[in-house]
């Protein structure tokens, strides 16, 4: 009951946000106002957060909805996607390496923590091995925050700064799939969402949702969408549920870390401008697809803004979930080096980590 009670309160508050970003013309505002609004709720107190259950059926309609966009110029642009994938294997390699390097030269971060802190996204598995490493625990969260409202925020701006025209939410469907055909592609993706859990895949349920609707539509055996209130309304949930990660986080935490986070963001993204250029020219891939697809941002919210972008959602999603594997193993490979190297110093002792 707490749960839904917390819930509530924070989608009134994100529908308030989104009202609010409407009025003023946000680009992306049913996603960007709740994320704000959200987060500036947590940062003053408010105990804000979205039950599972309802996050899990938010990710599911939007992934019905943007896997609805997926056509079959996806599928010819996939043989072309080896070269860009090349290259976002390089860049993820790097970013960490770069990142231990230069910004221990310009904030108060160790090596380590460094190198932790450049990993463009699985914040999870990032807190696990700042854990095993006895580093701060609650730094990564913060970092991870800033770093994918910057985006969420930035990304939409740049793109309407630079003329694209970018809509207050996801693009509207030519016309909406029957409630039959909705009930059954619900189904279908909640029966596959475990068996991506089993696999490891990121965003389950999202990406399941993405699925099914993509091969529903791309074999035609469906071609609406999902009715418009219904796919704006999960966006509004989205946003609300990014901004719940500022929940318990003060204002003096995000000063501490806001210089941090900021050049954080900055190293990752210009990397991955520097990147997605030569790849786009060398695949002949879209450039907006590939700059979302190297963008440093969670998957979920990359996927949504590439949707809402018109960017290829197939594409940006197949590329946020490769990075995710290769800094899986990048990451686990320099925290066990670095684990082993501590244990031969201290004869298997180490310090707890630290909380903050």
């Amino acid at each position: 009951m707490t749960d839904l009670r917390q819930s509530a309160v924070t989608l009134i508050i994100g529908g308030i946000g989104a009202l609010v970003a409407l009025a003023i013309g946000m680009p992306m505002a049913l996603l960007a106002g709740p994320a704000v609004a959200v987060a500036l709720a947590g940062l003053c107190g408010f105990q804000t957060g979205i039950a599972p259950a309802l996050r899990n059926a938010g990710f599911l309609l939007v992934g019905l909805s943007i896997g609805s966009m997926i056509g079959p110029d996806s599928i010819q642009a996939m043989i072309r996607w080896p070269i860009a994938f090349f290259m976002l294997a390089i860049l993820t390699l790097i970013t960490p390496w770069i990142g231990r390097w230069l910004i221990p030269r310009l904030l108060p971060f160790g090596r380590d923590e460094a190198f932790l802190a450049s990993a463009p996204g699985h914040l999870s598995l990032v807190i696990a091995l700042a854990d095993s490493l006895s580093l701060s625990l609650t730094r990564p969260v913060v970092l991870a925050s800033i770093r994918l409202m910057v985006l969420t925020l930035v990304v939409p701006l740049a793109a309407q700064a630079a003329g694209m025209d970018i809509g207050a939410g996801l693009p509207r469907g030519y016309g909406s799939t029957s409630w039959v055909w909705l009930l059954l592609q619900i189904a279908a993706a909640l029966a596959l969402s475990p068996v991506l859990h089993w696999l490891k895949l990121p965003a389950p349920t999202l990406l399941a949702g993405i699925m099914v609707a993509a091969s529903t539509h791309l074999t035609s055996v469906t071609t609406g969408t999902l009715p418009d209130w219904l796919a704006q309304g999960a966006l509004v949930l989205m946003g609300s549920l990014i901004g719940t990660r500022f929940s318990g986080m003060s204002w003096q935490d995000l000063r501490h870390s806001l210089l941090a986070g900021l050049s954080i963001v900055v190293l990752t993204s210009g990397l991955a401008v520097a990147f997605a250029i030569p790849a786009a020219q060398l695949s002949g891939l879209p450039i907006i697809d590939v700059l979302l697809g190297f963008a440093p941002g969670g998957l979920e919210t990359m996927i949504i803004v590439a949707a809402a972008m018109g960017a290829d959602p197939s594409f940006v999603a197949a590329a946020h979930v490769f990075r995710l594997l290769i800094l899986a193993i990048v990451l686990t490979l320099y925290a066990t080096h670095i684990h082993r190297k501590g244990n031969k110093e201290t004869d298997g002792q180490r310090s707890p980590p630290r909380a903050d």
